[in-house]
Formats: C-alpha cells, sequence, structure tokens
C-alpha cells in the first residue's frame, strides 16, 4: 500500500524534528532546518493540486463571472465551461485562464467606470485571499529567526 503525500511529508517533517534538528548546533543552522519544515508543510498544503484546492478557485471565478453579467460586450469577462474536467491538470489551466481574465478585467476597470463589477473584483479577491490564508502553513518565522521550536 502506498502512503499519501500527505503522511509521506508529516514523515519528513517528524524525522527532521526529532533526529536531525537535536543534532545540530548553532541558532543560524537551526533555522534552516525551520525554514526547510515550513517548505514542506506548505508543499504539503498545495502539492498535487488537489481538486478540492483548485475546485475552490474555480468556485469564486464562477462567483465573479456571474457578479459581472451586467458588464458591456466589449468588457473582459471569465468564460467558464458548464462541466468542469476532473484531470487536475485541466483544473489547473483553467484557474489559470480565468486568472488572466480577471487581470484583463482589472486593467479594464482602470479606464472604465462599472461600480458593481469593481465591487465583484474586490469581493473576489477577499475570496482568494482568505482561500489562500487558510491553505497556507503556519507561519515560522520566529523558529527560523531564533532556530527552536515555539511553544503555541
Amino acid at each position: 500500500m502506498n502512503n499519501s503525500l500527505g503522511r509521506l511529508i508529516d514523515g519528513m517533517v517528524e524525522t527532521l524534528r526529532q533526529d536531525i534538528l537535536p543534532n545540530l548546533e548553532g541558532e543560524f543552522v537551526r533555522g534552516q532546518l525551520y525554514g526547510v519544515v515550513y517548505a514542506l508543510k506548505s508543499l504539503q498544503l498545495r502539492a498535487s493540486w488537489s481538486s478540492s484546492f483548485l475546485l475552490e478557485q474555480i468556485s469564486a471565478l464562477r462567483a465573479l463571472r456571474e457578479a459581472t453579467t451586467s458588464l458591456p460586450a466589449e468588457a473582459p469577462r471569465v468564460t467558464l465551461p458548464a462541466a468542469l474536467p476532473h484531470d487536475a491538470g485541466e483544473l489547473e489551466a483553467l484557474r489559470d485562464a480565468g486568472d488572466a481574465a480577471v487581470s484583463a478585467l482589472i486593467g479594464w476597470l482602470a479606464t472604465h467606470e462599472h461600480p458593481a463589477a469593481e465591487t465583484a473584483v474586490r469581493a473576489y479577491i477577499h475570496r482568494q485571499l482568505k482561500h489562500d490564508l487558510q491553505t497556507s502553513a503556519k507561519p515560522m518565522f520566529a523558529e527560523i529567526s531564533l532556530g527552536k521550536e515555539q511553544e503555541t
């Protein structure tokens, strides 16, 4: 039976903390190890581009598209297919295309006044930032700078 990526990373982090960290001398070197732990935890949350991670982003794009139906015909628009693909790579490409459309819309709004679209874009950005924070590893700035575990 194969272990999941998450379990493998948990094992790596525990090995680093239990077997490597106690044998390192100096705050700088220990801080560097905490940087590796942070990178692994971030990778664990975002690697393999889980469908749920991407589907939330696509859901936010869909909400933006629905909130901007009153845009004039010449305005850039987010377009999404009625049925979403199941392949993570295709979902990622769809999300990337949606992000490009949002960027074009933001550029268009810089020279055109459309309060409803501006509000919708702000809501979209807020939702994306919230999702980004929820799927990010806990910052380890103190551990990295001090070279030791911080009590929670």
